[in-house]
């Protein structure tokens, strides 16, 4: 039986997983993405992370597909990374023909955040038309599906919304600009805020113990104008929210929705957005990706023709 194999890549950490074509997962691992990403070849460190795992799992295993999931911008053919800030190296690199070559597999890749939106979108029996993701992690992750497919723009870089400028935000951005939104409105500020701030609270208590605190409702309000701006322009029928900050304990869920609307024009989209709170886990990512291997491996002509056995060499 074939199996996909999804390879989530963090800033923090790197996940992999194994599914069958019935559906089923397998294999689930974690390890810290520096492990490999910090090597003075990134690229070969993932390969021999790749190769490491698929000769821990069952050799009669048959890989028929890789899929990539990467938080940075790939070309519109999504052939070629164009800019991951934390792995630079890889930057301008066709990095899914390199590493097929490598790992003698096909291999694909997408960005991270439309595998956790796949995964949410093939939760419900039919899919929309137009619905957008917003997951809130380290980052700001924005997925956006119109039409029935994902949306990628003319080269690659749409659903780029944490890099809007903020008017008197003075803050560099690592994508190399100033005053993007994601500064002010990520985990990674929450973090800078979290350290100055509350110091002896754990960070998973952020909300439990400060919410009311004024500078985190207005990290929320932040949210809700950046994310009422996309749907005032793209009106879609779905709206999915999640990510790690969102699903932390006692975050204000229901006053970001509220703001939220507040925001959207009338009659529409106010009168036509469905909100979901994505129940994202450890695991959504990877599972994510290889429901995405799955879609994807019939269209890859080159290497999709038949599948592959990764077995313990001798």
């Amino acid at each position: 039986m074939p199996h996909f194999l999804g390879v989530d890549v963090g800033g923090t950490n790197t996940r992999l997983m194994l599914m069958d074509s019935q559906q089923n997962f397998r294999g689930y691992h974690k390890t810290p993405t520096q492990s490999w990403a910090g090597q003075t070849d990134p690229l070969q460190g993932l390969e021999n992370l790749i190769t490491a795992y698929l000769q821990e799992q069952d050799p009669h295993h048959q890989v028929a597909q890789v899929m990539l999931g990467l938080p940075g911008v790939l070309s519109r053919d999504r052939q070629t990374v164009l800019s991951l800030p934390f792995i630079s190296a890889l930057d301008n690199q066709p990095v899914a023909a390199m590493l097929s070559q490598r790992l003698h597999l096909p291999v694909a890749m997408d960005k991270d955040v439309n595998h956790l939106m796949w995964w949410d979108l093939t939760r419900h029996s039919a899919l929309p038309d137009v619905a957008v993701g917003l997951y809130l992690g380290t980052g700001l992750g924005n997925s956006l599906w119109i039409n029935g497919d994902f949306y990628h723009g003319a080269h690659g870089g749409a659903g780029e919304l944490g890099h809007i400028p903020l008017a008197g935000n003075p803050l560099l951005c690592p994508c190399g600009k100033t005053g993007c939104v994601e500064t002010l409105t990520s985990g990674n500020w929450l973090t800078g805020w979290a350290r100055q701030h509350a110091p002896q609270t754990p960070f998973a208590d952020l909300f439990v113990l400060h919410a009311g605190h004024v500078d985190l409702t207005e990290f929320v309000a932040r949210l809700a104008r950046t994310v009422a701006s996309e749907m005032n322009i793209l009106d879609p029928e779905y709206l999915v929210l999640g990510g790690g900050v969102l699903a932390m304990e006692n975050f204000p869920l229901a006053e970001l929705e509220q703001q939220l609307r507040s925001h959207l024009r009338s009659p529409y989209p106010a009168n036509g957005l469905t909100i979901h709170f994505s129940a994202v886990t450890d695991e959504t990512g990877c599972r994510g990706a290889c429901l995405a291997a799955q879609r994807v491996f019939p269209s890859q002509p080159a290497l999709a023709a038949g599948t592959f056995s990764f077995r313990r060499e001798a």
